[in-house]
């Protein structure tokens, strides 16, 4: 890519960066690991991981490069993925080794309690017999007690009942006595207040108030009438001396004070009240006086009331006295009674207390007695209901703890698995799994000796609902479902049948998930609300580029911000929900991921297995034929899932609660109960679950019964998957398999009988999905599908084995001929190789090479028969299987086994799957519905226009159907179209997709929105055509009816096509009609002619040119213009015309131009215009087939091609009879090796040999026969001679350098074969080099390895090593015999021999002293047959041998070219002299000018001269006829054949 920007390598500096080295990987893992807790053996645990971490990583890397090699899938291994892979371990460990403590320390306390319970059971059981006694004694004393308590209680009870009589009246009296006093006391109150204002008045008068009273000479009338009252009270004289005497007492205000108010005289009361009615005899009227008189106005008054109380108090006072008395009485007797009646309580509460205290020691002895009654019971609930258990988790703790230490290695291996092997397929993920667990043995790093990921990382109960919701039962679906919950990176699902997408889609669907498609210009924003609502998120259908704004998600670019999460989404920043999940899908089957794309998520192939197809279909099968037995089936299967996680969950409880018990568990009789209903419902469930799994069992077992139907049906969906490795446009979904296959159910013959039954369905299935399948496939590759059906079916069956295919698709491999049987002489070598090689490894034919070596006539009618498979066998083999038939036609009649393959479908599946059936749209229309595409797959030079067109007129459609031929800029125009028609119902014909490449993706949207949209008219129909083409959109290839349509084969068919575009205003459009219509048949066949000798491969043309109708238009028109404006035909300008410019511009080949015009003279030609010139050789049968017809009309053209056989002479092609046979071998080449290219990994081993063993031999095999290096120090005396001027001649640097190139061969081979063995024994690194070199000699192929430094080569690696020998042999004997000792040079032993030739003219030019521009060289054919025929070299020029001549021979008796003899396909060249001559010498014209090739193939890179790397030069041969006709048979000469 950087090539596309020449400016920025030229402006940047540029930084390299390589994988990680070994050490490095061990650095940065020995880093990560240290901190970990590896237990007693860490010194030798923590290298082991670090070099393991190491080993992971470069044998994925090698393992990837085999999985390309094998399966042409890419895998790119990052050193992310190595940082991955630790931080999974670290985090898994980690999580692993938490979640197993939990469950040990669980077990081990529920263990504990068990036991525990178990030992105290004993000790119960005593303490409640000693218990016993005692509590019998104490319960007779405390009986005692209670009769006595009872007693005295009795008794304190009536003497407390006299107390209360007493106590009631004594209560009574203090009633009344207090009724008394409250009543006195009340009328004392009223004068209190008065009192109190008095008592309060005098103790604010003072000594100056009294002296101020005194100090009155004539008092104030008020102050006088106070005075005489005060001393009215006092006893004193009313004047006013009297008053000042009484005032003058220093305790009068005491007097006043202490006053006996209770005794105050009557006489002075009535004197007082004379005062106490006067109105001015107030002390607010005083008050205006004097303040001392005032407080004395208010005590004289306070005296007057208080005495008219106390005359009312005084005789309640003394009532009260005298029952206070008497109360007095009543309480002192009252107390001595109430004192006898304590007493006696006292007494009984004594007793009680004694009593209670018995009867306490009584209920404690019963509790005791009564908790360990209890406690035994709940034990026995607890120790009978979990016994089981406890031995259970007994043995678990102890695996527990060993898996514990296991966990080192096994999270280990489950990291790596996860962060590694989700692109590769099952059989590529054991290989490295089981190679990563005997690494992990031998370095001594725990690991489990059942290690799976399932086991590992799995939860059965999880596992369980995955399968409900979708995903297939068997281990490698498992995996991927670990795969794509438990990696750091998101996973992208290579998902072709949709399987991960539904699984996935059902999982979520509970947490609301949405899905997006790849192209939907709504991911952003439907990202941003999935990853802030924490809702999962499907992108499906992702090409092989993932979209850049994507980039913050996929890589968890999450940040915080003010204490949020966030990450950026497109230009905004996004509240990141830890519950937001990503899952990725693609219905690429094959994508390319880049490394960029690798690194960023995880990579799981969810390609369906077999395995899992199988189980689907079986469901499909056994629901059309017991729907009730599978709706049992899916029924127990939902409710087992239900109960084992029940189940599950009450373990879990159960542990729970007897980890978090504290005290003695026996007490708690809440958890004693629980854990008994939580093991009885656990018992009730495990009763169900048996009952179901045996149920289960049951139905498994009728289901197995119908099996074989499911078995055919995923045989045949594989072996049509399979078809997408042969061509990019042969996709079909699962989906389309899946309907189609139901259908076959639903419309096969039943029958009662269950074997009748799956008869009928497989039949009719194989059947019907063949031709539904192979409508859309190249007839070159229908054969091909029908033979893979039917060796599919037979080797499920076990009819053919692994050895028997690897014979059949590779040949013997490389056998050790020293060890076969001794050749006959009617045997060719490689045939006789493999008749040994079967009769050893397949039993029914180990009579084989016996048979055939004692008695080839036998034999001789199977060889000569035109029809090989009808011929009858020797007796002892007339009972041979189909199979075993079709191997031994592989030994004897290799050219004829395509129909031989075509008979032996016949007879295992039938007729029906080798007949081509034409194309009929009456017939495939009704299997298109309006949301289904019909696609047209087209090959060069076909248009299915008129097809279309003319179904559409037979339905009468043409008015509404629209064509549109997609271009640039026609896109938009077809999306109009299609969204027009789709409402009116008309149909739309987008031709030539392949041309719009930029629209497909538009093109894939708009047939996706077909799906589920009911506003489409049911009328409307979308036709595409398209050439085979990658970019083509898959989904649109699963979603419809694909047609293949390729032009006619066969000159008939071929001249059919293009007579019926003829129309009559063509065929009358010229004034010269004779010769208008003779040349226009002529180059109607001439092009019929050209486009048909290509299936004769390097005889027919060098390189497969794309003729086409257009060259023919162009022809025509150019044959009509020259005719109309020119008097004579100008011949030599239509020659020139058609061929050089209208044919020949496409033709590269100069060999190929030769031939084209050579065919053209043929029909452009004076003697065309006679009736009846033959277009084939004269004297053939097919002169007077094809033949210049007679005027007549352009019908009677069409009815003379009507007439014409099916089958083309090769004769019409100027060929040898040859041909056919070249035409069948490369059908059979290209029917093998498209065959074995799909194949997995074969190995050619048998005798039980494992393919390890197998490569193993051989390699060693081939490392002792190696020939040694060619040594300059081996070389003769003269072999590098100096000359005159001290230099070697240009023969001895062909020789050197010819050394160099095939010792830096040899080094090769020897020191890749040796590394080969070290790498299959794990002791070095197996490289991507030497796997696919493991692999290519699996299959008898040279190793690319070798390739890159070999000479060109077509040959299987037996027949390569053998030609090295030779080639190497004379080398050496060229090196020890030097240039003058070389009598002939073996010209198939050089790997440039275009140097050797210019060296050996050289030589010549330099002794003669003559340039050598001037010179060439003539070939002369000598009668020596061979080098050791030869005699000493000549004088001038050389001898060369070793070339063959393919499509002629060299008769050297005649000095001539002659015809080939019958079935010899390649005639071996006596000895050629090469002799130089001038090169401006006249040639001779009758000469042939044979090209001379490396290899048959003669194809090959246009070099800088116009040539063909593969052309080495020409050689003009002596030939009898005109050198025409040899161009015809496309003679040519090769130094090497394919074998």
């Amino acid at each position: 890519r950087c090539r596309m920007f020449p400016s920025l390598i030229n402006c940047c500096t540029t930084d390299w960066y390589d994988k990680w080295p070994a050490e490095a990987l061990q650095s940065v893992s020995h880093q990560f690991f240290s901190p970990l807790e590896l237990g007693e053996h860490r010194d030798t645990i923590l290298p082991g991981l670090c070099d393991m971490a190491s080993a992971i990583h470069s044998s994925v890397g090698a393992m990837a490069e085999r999985f390309y090699a094998e399966q042409k899938r890419r895998f790119y291994v990052t050193p992310k993925s190595f940082l991955e892979l630790i931080a999974l371990y670290l985090g898994a460990l980690d999580e692993k080794r938490a979640e197993m403590d939990v469950g040990i320390s669980r077990l081990s306390i529920g263990t504990k309690k068990l036991n525990e319970t178990n030992e105290m059971v004993q000790n119960m059981q005593e303490e409640l017999a000693a218990l016993q006694p005692e509590l019998e004694k104490k319960s007779a004393e405390t009986n005692v007690l209670i009769e006595q308590v009872t007693k005295d209680s009795q008794a304190a009870a009536e003497k407390k009942a006299k107390v209360a009589v007493e106590e009631a009246a004594v209560k009574k009296t203090a009633e009344e006595v207090q009724a008394q006093a409250d009543e006195a006391q009340a009328d004392l109150d009223a004068a209190m207040p008065a009192l109190a204002a008095a008592v309060d008045a005098l103790k604010s008068l003072n000594k100056n108030d009294i002296t101020e009273i005194k100090g009155f000479k004539s008092p104030p009338p008020l102050v006088m009438k106070v005075m005489e009252a005060v001393c009215i009270l006092l006893g004193a004289k009313p004047d006013w001396d009297s008053a000042k005497k009484v005032l003058g007492d220093t305790q009068f205000l005491q007097k006043l004070m202490d006053y006996d108010k209770d005794n105050i005289a009557p006489a002075a009361i009535k004197k007082i009240l004379a005062y106490y009615d006067d109105p001015e005899f107030q002390p607010e009227v005083v008050a205006k006086v004097s303040k001392a008189a005032t407080s004395l106005c208010m005590w004289v008054r306070a005296m007057k009331v208080y005495d008219e109380v106390a005359k009312v108090v005084e005789p309640k006072r003394q009532a009260l006295a005298s029952s206070t008395a008497m109360l007095e009485a009543e309480k002192a007797k009252l107390k001595k009674v109430q004192d006898e009646l304590s007493a006696v309580i006292a007494n009984v509460e004594q007793l009680q207390k004694t009593c209670d205290e018995a009867v306490a020691e009584k209920q404690r002895l019963e509790e005791a007695a009564d908790t360990t009654s209890k406690r035994l019971v709940r034990a026995g609930k607890l120790t009978g209901g979990l016994a089981d258990e406890g031995v259970r988790w007994t043995a678990t703790v102890g695996e527990l703890n060993i898996e514990r230490v296991n966990l080192i290695g096994n999270v280990f291996l489950s990291a790596a698995f996860i962060a590694y092997l989700g692109f590769f397929t099952a059989p590529y993920r054991k290989l490295l799994v089981d190679d990563w667990i005997e690494q992990c043995r031998e370095m001594q790093i725990p690991t489990s000796d059942s290690y799976s990921l399932v086991r590992s990382m799995g939860e059965p109960v999880k596992i369980r609902e995955w399968n409900i919701w979708g995903l297939p039962v068997d281990e490698y679906s498992t995996e991927n479902g670990i795969l794509a919950t438990k990696g750091k990176r998101w996973p992208l699902a290579i998902d072709p049948q949709g399987q991960a997408n539904k699984w996935i889609r059902a999982m979520e669907q509970r947490n609301s998930s949405r899905s997006v498609k790849g192209n939907d210009a709504t991911i952003l924003r439907t990202l941003e609300n999935a990853i802030r609502m924490g809702t999962p998120v499907v992108l499906e259908d992702v090409g092989e580029e993932l979209d850049p704004s994507l980039e913050p998600v996929l890589q968890k670019q999450i940040f915080k911000q003010g204490g949020r999460s966030l990450i950026r989404v497109g230009d905004s920043d996004v509240d990141y929900n830890e519950a937001f999940r990503f899952y990725m899908t693609t219905k690429l089957p094959n994508p390319h991921y880049l490394p960029e794309v690798c690194i960023k998520v995880t990579l799981i192939n969810f390609t369906v297995t077999l395995e899992g197809l199988e189980d689907q279909l079986l469901g499909l099968v056994v629901r059309e034929e017991r729907p009730d037995l599978e709706r049992t089936k899916n029924d127990l299967v939902v409710s087992l899932a239900a109960d084992k996680k029940q189940l599950q969950e009450l373990e879990d409880k159960i542990l729970r609660l007897l980890s978090a018990s504290e005290g003695n568990i026996l007490d708690d009789e809440v958890l004693i109960d629980t854990l008994s209903d939580s093991k009885v419902t656990s018992g009730v469930i495990q009763g169900r679950v048996k009952e179901a799994e045996e149920t289960e069992a049951q139905i498994n077992e009728t289901r197995l019964g119908y099996k074989p139907a499911a078995t055919r049906g995923s045989i045949l969906y594989f072996t049509i998957a399979d078809l997408g490795n042969i061509g990019e446009m042969y996709q079909f979904s699962l989906d389309y398999f899946n309907e189609l296959f139901l259908v076959c159910i639903q419309k096969s013959d039943k029958s009662p009988e269950l074997d009748a039954r799956l008869s009928n369905i497989m039949e009719y299935a194989s059947l019907t999905i063949y031709n539904n399948v192979s409508r859309g496939l190249f007839g070159e590759h229908k054969i091909t599908f029908s033979f893979m059906m039917a060796t599919a079916i037979m080797r499920q069956r076990g009819d053919i084995s692994d050895v028997e295919w690897a014979l059949f698709l590779m040949g013997a491999g490389i056998v050790d001929e020293a060890t076969l049987p001794a050749r006959p002489a009617h045997a060719e070598p490689d045939q006789w190789t493999l008749i040994c090689t079967i009769s050893q490894r397949v039993e029914a034919l180990h009579e084989f090479a016996r048979s055939y070596g004692a008695s080839p006539a036998e034999w001789q009618a199977l060889t000569d028969a035109e029809q090989p498979w009808g011929a009858l066998l020797p007796a002892t083999f007339a009972g041979l299987s189909s199979w075993h038939r079709l191997l031994v036609m592989k030994c004897f009649r290799p050219e004829k086994l395509i129909e031989c393959v075509g008979e032996f479908i016949a007879v295992e599946m039938g007729r029906a799957y080798i007949e081509q059936l034409p194309l009929d749209l009456h017939v495939v229309f009704p299997d298109a519905q309006p949301h289904t595409p019909l696609v047209f797959v087209l090959s060069a030079g076909a248009d299915p226009m008129s097809t279309i067109i003319r179904y559409a007129t037979d339905v009468d459609y043409l008015k509404r159907m629209h064509a549109i031929s997609l271009g640039q800029g026609q896109g938009p125009i077809a999306a109009q179209l299609i969204k027009d028609a789709c409402a009116s119902g008309d149909w739309i014909v987008l031709q030539n997709c392949h041309l719009a490449k930029s629209w497909m993706p538009k093109l894939e949207k708009i047939v996706e929105s077909f799906s589920g949209n009911a506003s489409i008219h049911p009328s409307f129909r979308l036709w595409l055509t398209s050439m085979p083409a990658k970019y083509f959109p898959v989904p649109v290839l699963q979603a419809s009816v694909k047609m293949t349509f390729e032009p006619p084969k066969g000159l008939r068919a071929n001249l059919k096509g293009t007579w019926a575009t003829v129309t009559d205003k063509q065929w009358d459009g010229c004034s010269k009609p004779l010769e208008w219509r003779k040349l226009l048949f002529g180059v109607a066949f001439f092009h019929a002619v050209v486009q048909e000798r290509r299936k004769f491969g390097p005889l027919g043309w060098n390189i497969r040119y794309e003729f086409n109708g257009t060259d023919l238009e162009m022809s025509m028109e150019t044959l009509r213009m020259f005719l109309d404006e020119q008097e004579v035909i100008p011949w030599a300008a239509l020659l020139y015309v058609t061929g050089q410019i209208n044919y020949g511009g496409r033709v590269t080949d100069d060999w190929d131009r030769r031939n084209l015009m050579v065919a053209l003279r043929r029909f452009y030609r004076p003697e065309v215009l006679e009736d009846g010139f033959p277009f084939a050789p004269a004297g053939t049968t097919a002169a007077s087939t094809y033949y210049s017809i007679a005027e007549g009309g352009l019908q009677a053209v069409r009815d003379w091609v009507d007439g014409l056989p099916y089958d083309d002479p090769v004769t019409v092609f100027g060929l040898h009879p040859n041909a056919k046979i070249t035409f069948e071998r490369q059908e059979t080449d290209k029917l093998l090796a498209t065959v074995t290219a799909i194949q997995p990994r074969l190995g050619g081993g048998g005798d039980g040999l494992s393919e390890e063993e197998t490569v193993v031999a051989l390699a060693e095999k081939l490392k002792a026969e190696v020939p040694e290096l060619l040594l300059e120090e081996n070389a003769g005396a003269g072999t590098f001679a100096l000359n005159e001027k001290g230099e070697l001649n240009s023969l001895q640097i062909v020789l050197l350098a010819e050394m160099g190139r095939f010792n830096k061969l040899l080094r090769r081979v020897s020191g890749s074969l040796a590394d080969l063995g070290k790498a299959i024994k794990g002791l070095i690194t197996m490289s991507a080099d030497l796997d696919a070199m493991y692999g290519a000699m699996l299959k008898n192929q040279v190793p690319l390895l070798w390739a890159k430094v070999s000479y060109p080569s077509l040959k299987p690696l037996s027949s390569w090593f053998k030609d090295l020998q030779e080639r190497v042999r004379f080398m050496r004997g060229w090196l020890a015999a030097g240039v003058s000792g070389m009598a002939c040079y073996s010209l198939p032993a050089f790997f440039f021999p275009q140097g050797f030739f210019t060296s050996a003219l050289q030589s010549h030019a330099r002794k003669y002293a003559l340039p050598i521009d001037m010179l060439r060289f003539n070939a002369e054919v000598m009668p020596y047959v061979g080098i050791e025929d030869t005699p000493a070299p000549p004088e001038d020029g050389t001898y060369i041998h070793g070339m063959v001549m393919e499509g002629a021979r060299f008769d050297g008796e005649k000095q001539t070219m002659a015809e080939s003899r019958v079935g010899e396909l390649f005639a071996p060249v006596n000895v050629v002299w090469l002799k130089p001559g001038d090169l401006h010498a006249p040639k001779d014209s009758g000469a042939y000018d044979c090209p001379f090739y490396k290899t048959n193939v003669r194809a090959g890179t246009l070099s800088t001269t116009g040539h063909s790397t593969n052309h080495v030069c020409n050689f003009l041969l002596p030939s009898s006829v005109e050198p025409s006709h040899w161009i015809r048979r496309g003679a040519a000469l090769v130094s090497m054949t394919n074998d």
